[in-house]
């Protein structure tokens, strides 16, 4: 039998206040891809643009798009690290699709 790990990263993104106004979510598996992660706004829109997108409030507006990219840093090098252990080449993960294509 064959188990497959997998790592998941969490973190929840506040305010200048305190509030929490989101929270982040990757899955690692350590086979050269680039993290996905996932971004839940926990905050209150104050509207909604004509694509439906939720209009958060600018203050955490910027906020979210700090920590996205902080954590998106975090997330590509605990998936470097990851690959790694298993044997794949970790400059895969910078680009997108890259562990899926064949050397030829």
């Amino acid at each position: 039998m064959t188990l497959k790990k997998t790592i998941i990263l969490t973190d929840t993104i506040e305010n200048a206040n305190g509030d929490e106004i989101a929270e982040m979510q990757t899955y690692l598996t350590g086979d050269g891809s680039t993290p996905v992660v996932r971004t839940m706004g926990l905050s209150e829109p104050i509207g909604y643009s004509d694509d439906g997108r939720a209009i958060l409030p600018e203050q955490d507006d910027k906020v979210i798009e700090k920590r996205q990219q902080e954590f998106m840093a975090a997330a590509i090098a605990e998936q470097k690290d990851f690959c790694k252990q298993n044997g794949v080449d970790p400059s895969l993960v910078n680009i997108i699709g890259a562990e899926n294509k064949e050397d030829k």
